[in-house]
């Protein structure tokens, strides 16, 4: 059990801290072929053209292999720790691969003798050559339509930017919360943008993080935590309000993801709005 939450530790805080190295080789790419657009349906809702450019940009590349439901392309500017990542559309179940030149060389025997390889297929591929996945993260976003509400919206009496002159109280509810769960959420006091909110008595509850996702695409990726004992409260749907309207104003679209059958997050992105965009799942670090 402590080794799996090592893992989803190491997956959480490596998504964020690889980010710079993850945007510069976006930045950098020069996109042959078609790129792997994030198709989109009339009924889905009306997402910012920063969150299906920048998950266009991420999945683009030279195209190893396409059929009706998978696409396979190459960015020969991915890292070894990025070197793989499976996106899947919410709204269609459509796949999208972007492998590193060094995988994709690899891939593609197997893929021709395939012919016609599956989902399953190029998983099974992968870890046959060590390339193992970490599990896959839902993905949500506002509508356009719901961040001008939450924009139009009055702040949460009960939540406050924290700085560092909370540091004590900070201190306290980590050490009130289990360190699985602290190393999940990764929210610390020097973030972007750090936010707590207080119960009835003015003690802290739930803290949370705002954190620039990417250096060319304005995103910004949302942590929270809540104590056990009061879960269930609206202490979290206030707070993520709350860092979602900072993130707005900043001019940032905000990012929320937990894994699939995290249930309670899964309630509390039902409850602000949000909607789920895409699951993406990419390599895990070498060292979780």
């Amino acid at each position: 059990m402590k080794t799996m939450f090592i893992k989803v530790a190491a997956r959480l805080r490596g998504a964020r801290k690889c980010v710079a190295e993850r945007t510069r080789a976006l930045k950098d790419a020069t996109y042959l072929g078609q790129p792997a657009s994030v198709p989109r349906s009339s009924s889905v809702p009306d997402f910012s053209p920063v969150i299906t450019d920048y998950w266009t940009a991420a999945f683009s590349g030279k195209t190893l292999h396409r059929n009706k439901n998978l696409t396979i392309n190459v960015n020969p500017d991915l890292q070894h720790d990025e070197r793989a990542a499976i996106l899947r559309t919410a709204d269609d179940d459509r796949v999208s691969i972007a492998v590193s030149s060094a995988v994709a060389d690899v891939l593609t025997n197997d893929i021709a003798a395939l012919d016609n390889p599956t989902e399953a297929d190029i998983r099974a591929a992968l870890a046959t050559q060590g390339v193992v996945l970490n599990g896959a993260d839902n993905v949500f976003y506002l509508s356009e339509s719901a961040a001008a509400d939450i924009l139009g919206d009055t702040g949460a009496i009960n939540v406050r930017p924290l700085t560092d002159r909370d540091a004590d109280i900070f201190a306290s509810f980590k050490a009130a919360v289990p360190e699985e769960d602290w190393d999940g959420a990764y929210v610390e006091l020097d973030h972007w943008a750090v936010f707590g909110a207080f119960d009835e008595r003015g003690r802290l509850v739930s803290i949370g993080s705002v954190y620039p996702w990417d250096d060319v695409f304005p995103l910004a990726d949302i942590g929270v935590l809540t104590l056990g004992s009061v879960r269930g409260r609206g202490h979290a749907k206030s707070l993520v309000r709350e860092m979602f309207r900072y993130a707005l104003t900043q001019g940032f679209e905000p990012q929320y993801r937990c894994q699939l059958d995290n249930a309670a997050s899964i309630k509390l992105a039902a409850s602000v709005n949000l909607e789920p965009f895409v699951q993406w799942e990419t390599v895990m670090p070498d060292d979780a």
